[in-house]
């Protein structure tokens, strides 16, 4: 089964942010290749966006270049608004049976 449009553009995406992090750097690809354990030609497929390249690479290169951050973000789970109203309405009945008594 192949990659639906949305997935083919999520890795040409990514390939393209590899690519501008390493442009800026001013590293060439076999630089970075044989700093991250790839041949060169890998990256380049890698810069395509071609999602046939085993994730720990991607991980990787996009380690060296200072992109964790990408990778970070898909992994914080989105706060369900219905558990956060709840949370607090469980606090405010909390505070409301709280007694206080007068000195």
């Amino acid at each position: 089964m192949g990659l639906n449009q949305d997935e083919k553009d999520f890795f040409r995406q990514l390939g393209l942010r590899l690519r501008q992090a390493r442009i800026e750097r001013r590293e060439t690809q076999e630089g970075l290749g044989a700093r991250a354990g790839i041949s060169r030609q890998l990256l380049a497929r890698m810069e395509r966006g071609e999602a046939s390249v085993a994730l720990s690479k991607w991980i990787r290169v996009s380690s060296i270049l200072g992109l964790m951050d990408t990778w970070n973000q898909a992994l914080i789970m989105p706060v369900d608004p219905f558990v956060e109203y709840d949370e607090k309405q469980r606090r405010l009945d909390k505070l409301r049976k709280t007694r206080v008594r007068k000195r």
